[in-house]
């Protein structure tokens, strides 16, 4: 057999999933015209004065486009989406599809996986009438420390642009432009808005603008410049930078910033910056046609940004009088079938690291008995913290759920967590009502000056919110306002809680009355960062199981761009948690123990200090594994996880932040229904010290070097001979393969540099499987290596597979400074074959 792609391991259940239709089943009607051509965008243009040209430069609100009647352009509605379409409001009781993680999706190593959740979540944002959505992330997890690493997709670039191209193809194919972001190297959330990076022109060339090149080769419509400066130049501001785009790969979308990245006129114009986020105007619009008027920008800037608009309008399907009307994209994922492609790629990215013993896949018999344990069994982590919070549809089943009812009907299967959760979360996961009783929280808006009763009350089943510009039903942010949070909190143990409250304004905490926390508003320039960051102050106070307890919240507010307010509780762990866990799997014949973050654990805005766990999950971890020799860790987190207990238990699979499918899909794997068939997307050292980013900081210029750190990852560790604990690419999967030959032949168009890389692989096992054949390439003088190309194969037990993987010319290339081109060194280079970074059997030599 022979593969040339990379194929799921269920590639007819993909294919029925990924289409949205069930045999005989008609597709909606979206009536989406067909893109505008060039002339008509021309004429559309010519129809807008030259003020309102320079309006369109601008938001009208947080989430969207102004519109141009004139030029038949509507507004045009985008959302985050890293991680699903977020509500423009970022109202829970506004559902969306949570997809796996950016790290999860890397780790499938398989663009038709990422391209079926791109396809799912563009079928989503087409229904709900988004012309844009801010996806993928390409950033890079050079440190694995990031506060967004969860969202970024591999700490390697080709790894990184290949499924970000995947992505791009699939949500664009639904007519929803994605958004690349950040450009560029806004790679760590510390003092993201101010900081800046100092790289080379070559390595910012070969690493962090490469995924960008290949997600704008894939044909990315958008894409967003990042926060941060570039060798002193903001990114929104820079002209170089935004010039490789425009002029040097010959690109025509749309450049638009990050929210409130702006702080002039004139420099983000120059750069060719297109369109200010959020609205409305601050720096464009309006004064960036005072800025055209007064001879400072050129009223040509000003035209290509606003014939960039209509052009993505037009490709969107948005602009009126388009012609007919168009049936519904092929592809069309619908609501119905949305969560079986998300069942799948979840189980796709699982990584298997360390089965000993082959405890995986479970079989339990009648009389045995399972352990679940953990804290993450009960209250798993589906996402990271970032604005782009996403509240699936209904309640997503835990592990702890599928796996009892997975396991139940063949063993006995006991759940104890443990230890309990040390970040405050969100009072809509505890028991509690309104004053009136109903289930939820109480939520009241106030006007100083309005009278002692509240514009709004509602219910509302979160205590984290968010407003952009605008509170529905009460009006703009930017206006004084006064919030009030009150929830009826029932314990259900005896304890001492822990309650915490902070938001953009000053905000006083109290419980039954007496005030335990004060939090002072975030000074005026840093509104953002404390948003994003949610800090919070809290307060202690015993509470006995089953009184009620009255949680109540004021916050007062100058009015700001944005306003928020978080509420959250630590409940008090358990005395005995850990024993009870213990003695349950002593008496088990196998524990699996879900460990891992929380929501809170990576918080966008915010980095990580290092790698580990908490302590008392790698206490729970040791202790159960010291009385069961069958004990499985899954990994709940979306970074790298310090795991020096890894030889000590049986089996360690990796299951990132995989989204609201994450229950399903780990019964399934830990069940052997589906083989977890995930690789390594990002390097897990032994210690933090070892990465060549441990200690690096920002100067008193707030300068931070990547030159110095370069390279990073697993080229890294290659180049200094550190061995890690887990490597770039590694995987075990249900089965074993044999790599039986490999080969290089140049291509039949004899272009330099382009190779066909032939390899030979049986599978060896009992059982069907996937392998990822992986090529690296060292040029003349190299001590690391570089991923070149990868492909994934499906064999059954004893099958021999051919797998081609070919390698074009910028395999071998590398940036020129000089001649300001890439070039091929010559003399011998090597391609290096295998299975992982480090576990590469064949060397083959070529000259170029």
């Amino acid at each position: 057999m022979t593969a040339s792609h990379s194929p799921f391991p269920d590639a007819a259940a993909i294919a029925s999933v990924s289409t949205g239709e069930a045999p005989g089943e008609a597709p909606e009607d979206h009536a989406l015209p067909p893109a505008r051509p060039e002339d008509d965008l021309a004429a559309a243009l010519a129809a807008l004065g030259p003020r309102q040209r320079a309006t369109l430069t601008a938001g009208a609100n947080g989430w969207s486009t102004l519109p141009a009647p004139q030029a038949h352009l509507p507004a045009l509605l985008m959302g985050d989406g890293p991680l699903g379409v977020v509500s423009p409001t970022f109202d829970e009781r506004e559902t969306s599809l949570l997809l796996p993680c950016g790290t999860a999706l890397g780790a499938t190593w398989d663009p038709e996986v990422v391209r079926s959740v791109a396809l799912a979540q563009g079928s989503e944002a087409l229904r709900r009438g988004f012309a844009a959505v801010y996806a993928p992330n390409l950033n890079l997890a050079r440190t694995g420390l990031s506060g967004r690493t969860f969202e970024m997709i591999s700490e390697d670039p080709f790894l990184t642009g290949t499924l970000g191209a995947a992505f791009v193809s699939g949500l664009q194919s639904q007519r929803v432009a994605s958004c690349p972001k950040h450009l560029v190297c806004n790679d760590t959330e510390t003092e993201r808005q101010r900081m800046s990076v100092t790289v080379d022109e070559t390595t910012l060339r070969e690493v962090y603008l490469r995924p960008f090149e290949m997600a704008i080769e894939a044909g990315a419509w958008m894409v967003m410049a990042a926060y941060n400066r570039l060798n002193g130049t903001p990114c929104t501001s820079h002209r170089e930078l935004i010039g490789i785009l425009k002029d040097e790969w010959g690109w025509d979308g749309l450049v638009v910033s990050d929210y409130f990245a702006l702080a002039d006129t004139v420099a983000p114009a120059l750069a060719r910056l297109d369109l200010e986020m959020p609205g409305p105007a601050i720096h464009l619009g309006e004064r960036l046609a005072d800025a055209v008027a007064g001879g400072e920008v050129p009223q040509e800037v000003v035209d290509d940004a606003a014939l960039r608009l209509l052009r993505l309008a037009g490709r969107v399907g948005a602009l009126a009088g388009a012609g007919p009307r168009a049936a519904v994209p092929a592809g069309h994922v619908s609501a119905e079938r949305a969560p079986d492609v998300l069942a799948a790629a979840a189980a796709a990215s699982f990584t298997l690291l360390r089965n000993h013993g082959e405890v995986l896949p479970l079989s339990p018999r009648a009389g045995e008995r399972l352990a679940v344990l953990g804290p993450n069994a009960q209250k798993p982590c589906y996402q990271g913290a970032t604005f782009g919070r996403i509240r699936p549809a209904g309640e997503p089943a835990t592990p702890w759920e599928a796996l009892r009812d997975r396991f139940g009907p063949h063993c006995t299967v006991v759940h104890e967590s443990g230890v309990g959760h040390t970040r405050p979360e969100p009072l809509g996961r505890f028991p509690v009502t309104t004053p009136d009783g109903e289930p939820g929280i109480l939520l009241e808006y106030a006007r100083p000056g309005t009278g002692p009763d509240p514009m709004l009350r509602e219910v509302r089943a979160d205590s984290t919110f968010v407003w952009f510009g605008s509170i529905p039903g009460v009006g703009a942010t930017t206006e004084p306002c006064r919030l009030r949070l009150t929830a009826v909190f029932v314990p259900e143990v005896t304890g001492r809680y822990v309650f915490a409250a902070g938001g953009s304004g000053d905000t006083v905490l109290t419980v039954d009355g007496e005030v335990i926390a004060r939090r002072p508003a975030p000074a005026p320039g840093d509104v953002m960062g404390q948003v994003a960051r949610a800090e919070t102050t809290g307060g202690e106070v015993d509470l006995t199981a089953g009184v009620p307890a009255t949680i109540a919240v004021r916050m007062d507010s100058p009015g700001a761009r944005v306003q928020a307010l978080t509420v959250g509780c630590v409940p008090p762990r358990p005395a005995d948690a850990l024993e009870r866990a213990v003695a349950a799997a002593a008496s088990a014949d196998t524990a699996v123990l879900v460990v891992g973050d929380t929501l809170e654990t990576s918080r966008e805005s915010r980095d990580l200090e290092d790698s580990r766990l908490p302590a008392d999950q790698v206490e729970l971890i040791r202790r159960v594994a010291a009385v069961n020799p069958r004990t499985v860790v899954v990994v709940n987190a979306g970074r790298p996880i310090d795991a020096p207990w890894s030889d000590e238990v049986a089996a360690v699979l990796y299951a990132w932040l995989p989204g609201q499918e994450f229950g399903s899909a780990l019964a399934s794997v830990l069940a052997g229904d589906l083989e977890p068939s995930g690789r390594m997307p990002v390097t897990v050292t032994r210690r933090d010290e070892d990465r060549s980013t441990w200690g690096e900081r920002l100067d008193p210029d707030l300068a931070l070097d990547y030159t110095a750190a370069e390279p990073t990852g697993y080229r890294h560790l290659r180049r200094s001979g550190v061995p890690p604990r887990f490597a770039f690419g590694s995987g075990l999967g249900y089965t074993r393969w044999e790599y039986l030959d490999a080969r290089a032949e140049a291509t039949d168009d004899g272009t330099p540099g382009r190779f066909d890389v032939t390899v030979t692989v049986t599978n060896t096992g009992r059982r069907a499987g996937r392998e990822v054949v992986q090529v690296y390439v060292q040029g003349p003088a190299e001590e690391d290596i570089r991923l070149a190309g990868f492909a994934g194969v499906r064999a059954g037990p004893g099958e021999t597979a051919v797998v081609r993987i070919a390698l074009d010319e910028r395999a071998f290339a590398r940036w020129d400074p000089t001649g300001a081109a890439w070039s091929i060194a010559p003399g011998t280079h090597q391609i290096l074959v295998g299975r992982s970074s480090v576990e590469l059997p064949y060397r083959l030599e070529v000259d170029l």
